[in-house]
Formats: structure tokens, sequence, C-alpha cells
């Protein structure tokens, strides 16, 4: 009896210490092999209609590569997977827009965590509107322009500065829309190394604005 008292004990202690132990929060030190494992991961679990999986990826990119505290990392995973249900079930593009109130919840979450000034209601537009255009495939050009826009949003610069990361990024939505995951996967990947690399070149330069992002 003593010894489940001492492990319960145990796993209690442990257990708070996961969940409360402080955390330093960014959408900028993230490690961009992860980063496009699990997004690829995300998006071959929801065409599989495997959403129990798809969330789980979506907390390790909150919680393992941002940083951001378990309890809100879930809190923000499950948003974003509502979002994505609610985006794949709308029938035009007004029911579309159901999925903005889940999107703010998440990007209240990340700029609360990350202690930073953007708006959650223009990036979840945004990141919405970037969903509808990786629907279309005449719009690539539009889409990779507006990939650049949230970056600079999130990140902080100009949207020219990340045209090359988000040339790639949606190339590599293209890609997973054919479910050709293996190309998607190379794609994803050299997206993100793109943007680590356009990141670690600024961080030294005098920010205009704070950024803390995918």
């Amino acid at each position: 009896m003593r010894l489940v008292v001492k492990f319960s004990l145990a796993a209690t202690i442990a257990l708070g210490g996961y969940l409360f132990w402080p955390r330093s929060s960014s959408l900028s030190e993230f490690d961009a092999a992860s980063m496009a494992e699990l997004q690829v991961g995300i998006w071959r679990h929801a065409a599989a209609d495997k959403h129990s999986q798809a969330f789980w990826d979506l907390y390790r990119i909150l919680n393992g590569q941002y940083g951001i505290p378990p309890i809100p990392a879930l809190s923000a995973a499950w948003s974003t997977l509502e979002a994505q249900r609610a985006f794949a079930e709308a029938a035009d593009q007004a029911d579309e827009e159901q999925a903005l109130p889940f999107l703010e919840k998440t990007f209240s979450v990340i700029a609360e965590k990350t202690a930073s000034n953007l708006d959650p209601t223009i990036i979840a537009r945004l990141e919405l509107f970037t969903w509808s255009l990786a629907r279309d495939r005449s719009k690539e050009h539009q889409l990779s322009a507006a990939i650049s826009e949230k970056l600079a949003l999130l990140h902080g610069g100009a949207a020219q500065d990340y045209q090359a990361a988000a040339s790639e990024f949606a190339h590599a939505r293209r890609l997973a829309a054919t479910k050709n995951w293996s190309v998607a996967s190379d794609a994803e990947t050299a997206a993100w190394q793109k943007l680590r690399r356009q990141l670690d070149s600024t961080k030294d330069l005098p920010k205009h604005r704070f950024a803390p992002e995918s």
C-alpha cells in the first residue's frame, strides 16, 4: 500500500512538473526537419480521417517545437483541429469562415504565450485564406504571396524576405493535395530549412516589430 502511495505521489509530482514547469516559448526556435515531418503527418492523418493522430502532431508542434506549455498547447491543438474540420466540411466559401473562431483561439494562445503583438483576428483570416487558395491549383502564385505575408506577420520584416520559403511551402501544399507524400515531404523540409536560414540570418539585426511559427 505504501508503495502505491509513493508511486502515486511521485507520478503527481512528475505530472505537475511537466505541466507547470516554466518554458520559453517562441515561434522561431524550431527544428526544420522535425517541423516538416510533423506538418506532413498532419496532412496525411487528416486525409485518412485519423484526427486523433493529427491532433497529437499539432500538439507536438505547439509544445515540442514552439515551447508552448502543455495545457495551452492542448487547447490550441484542439482549436486548430476543429478549424480544419469546419473547413473540410464547408460547402462553399461562406461556410469556410466557420473555421475562423477556432483559428482565432489558436493564434490567441500563440500570441499570449510568445508575448507577441500578433493580432489573432488578422493572422487567422490570412491562415484561412491560404487554406482556401491551396484548394485551387491555378492559384499557386497567390498562395505563395499569402504565405509570405503570413510569415512576415509571424516573424517580422517584409513579405518579400520570405518569398523563397513561401514558394516551397506552397509547392508542398500542392503535392500534399495530390497525396504525393514523399515528394511533399521533401518540399516541406526544404521550406522549413529556408525559413530557418532566413530567421538565423536576421537574428542579430535590429527589430522594428517584436516577433516571436507552422
